[in-house]
């Protein structure tokens, strides 16, 4: 019996460690953002200002679970509960989507494995099923130590955030920074122009362009719009603009590369990553700046008021 607990814990250790490298994947900051927060934790209910504190401590305490659960140190009393309460938290939400007919990823394991929310769902409850065997034939040391594991916990917390930083609010940004970035036939300097920076794959993304391509059958006059697409799923392109319904102009930038003579995505982002993004200015000038899904969120509605509709 002795030997079978110690195949379920390093089972369930290598387990966490799968699932938080997968968040990461693949890019770390890809997989964090796209992936996690807006494919898991904001649909969730959690704020886009706060889902990138929650990401890195949810990832953090999976690296610490996949260390955690091979030591004896409060296994039974803290580190087994707390980890059965957080797939159970899960499964919840797991569950929602499963009777909402959700069959999308769920991100559990980001890209690196797409899962549904049902396989998931199955995957959950059989690593807490494991987990109670688990607790039913351990122990904790008799000198077990608290303080240990929260320097633990607070050092791994730490290191996600020191390496995956959260940016600061891409608001105060200026737009005449991008016109080194877009191709040269797209002078955003020069009249009324929308620079947009989408994912082929993102559905926020896609409705944002559907919106302008309505927003410009409404008006002749409506400026042009040039879109910058990271190269992470160039694949579906084609696909995205056929939902658009026009055949905007586009550029394809790496999304992270680690050449610096190179610009990539994030880079010309600030590493913030929050799409869709929406700019519009006059001449060179920042009319207006969307990004994300949260309050600064690009609103088809509002944006229409900025030009002379009759």
């Amino acid at each position: 019996m002795k030997n079978i607990t110690l195949i379920a814990r390093v089972l369930i250790s290598a387990l966490f460690l799968l699932s938080a490298v997968a968040k990461l994947y693949p890019t770390p900051l890809y997989g964090i953002t796209k992936v996690f927060e807006e494919g898991q934790l904001i649909p969730m209910g959690f704020s886009s200002d706060f889902a990138p504190f929650l990401s890195r401590l949810i990832i953090g305490f999976e690296f610490f679970i996949a260390i955690a659960i091979l030591q004896g140190h409060y296994i039974k009393k803290l580190i087994i509960p707390s980890t059965i309460l957080l797939l159970t938290v899960f499964s919840i939400d797991l569950s929602i989507d499963i009777f909402g007919g959700i069959d999308e990823n769920c991100g559990c394991f980001g890209q690196l494995i797409p899962m549904t929310p049902i396989e998931a769902f199955i995957k959950n409850i059989f690593t807490i099923l494991i987990l109670m065997f688990i607790y039913r034939n351990v122990s904790d040391k008799k000198e077990s130590s608290f303080l240990l594991l929260l320097n633990g916990y607070l050092i791994i917390s730490v290191l996600m955030f020191s390496l995956l930083p959260i940016a600061t609010n891409s608001n105060n940004r200026q737009v005449s920074s991008f016109s080194t970035y877009v191709d040269s036939e797209f002078d955003i300097n020069n009249g009324q122009k929308i620079l947009c920076f989408f994912d082929a794959g993102c559905d926020h993304c896609m409705d944002a362009a559907k919106s302008l391509t309505e927003l410009g059958l409404e008006n002749q006059t409506f400026p042009k719009v040039h879109i910058v697409f990271s190269d992470t799923e160039e694949d579906k392109i084609p696909e995205f603009l056929d939902y658009s319904g026009t055949d905007f102009s586009y550029q394809v930038m790496p999304f992270y590369n680690e050449d610096e003579e190179i610009n990539s995505y994030l880079e010309v982002l600030g590493f913030e990553y929050e799409n869709p993004v929406v700019i519009y200015y006059n001449n060179g000038n920042q009319m207006r700046f969307y990004d994300g899904t949260g309050s600064n969120e690009f609103d088809p509605v509002k944006f229409k008021d900025l030009f002379n509709y009759n």
